[in-house]
């Protein structure tokens, strides 16, 4: 249903872009950042986590295909890191006009067969409290809580 194919140098730029500021929304959201804070923050984040940009080791962003149209559906970001025989799911977005249709199930059943053809053994991944839809979404594909993070704003 869904095929994964590599970025280019101009897509990756515009994703990063994408990537500060919808990150720095969120934070803004879910963290008692002013959004100056959260925009800071999540231009620091992408730069360090992308320090060569699209080649930086272990990082691998993709968009996501309609297989037999060949319609762009979305984006996957993930890592893959060795020393623990594991991946990070970093982000998942499907586009707005395709959510609904089984598109985000699809691409993480991708990757989890991707990865465990690699050997890779767990992924791990964070959602944002106020981001139900996505979590429902986990809890579906047998993913479990392994740390509860909590915020009271006084």
């Amino acid at each position: 249903m869904i095929k994964l194919s590599n970025l280019d140098e101009v897509e990756f730029i515009r994703y990063k872009e994408f990537m500060i500021s919808d990150n720095a929304e969120k934070i803004t959201q879910n963290f008692n950042l002013t959004a100056e804070q959260a925009l800071e923050e999540s231009k620091m984040m992408m730069d360090d986590m992308f320090k060569d940009g699209l080649a930086t080791e272990g990082q691998c962003v993709h968009k996501v295909i309609h297989a037999d149209s060949n319609e762009h559906l979305g984006l996957l970001w993930y890592s893959v890191i060795p020393e623990i025989n594991g991946a990070y799911l970093y982000h998942i977005l499907i586009d707005e006009n395709h959510r609904g249709k089984g598109f985000g199930t699809n691409t993480i059943e991708k990757l989890q067969d991707t990865l465990k053809e690699q050997g890779i053994k767990s992924i791990g991944l964070s959602v944002f409290g106020k981001n139900e839809g996505a979590y429902r979404l986990y809890k579906k594909l047998g993913y479990l809580n392994t740390r509860i993070s909590m915020e009271k704003t006084l």
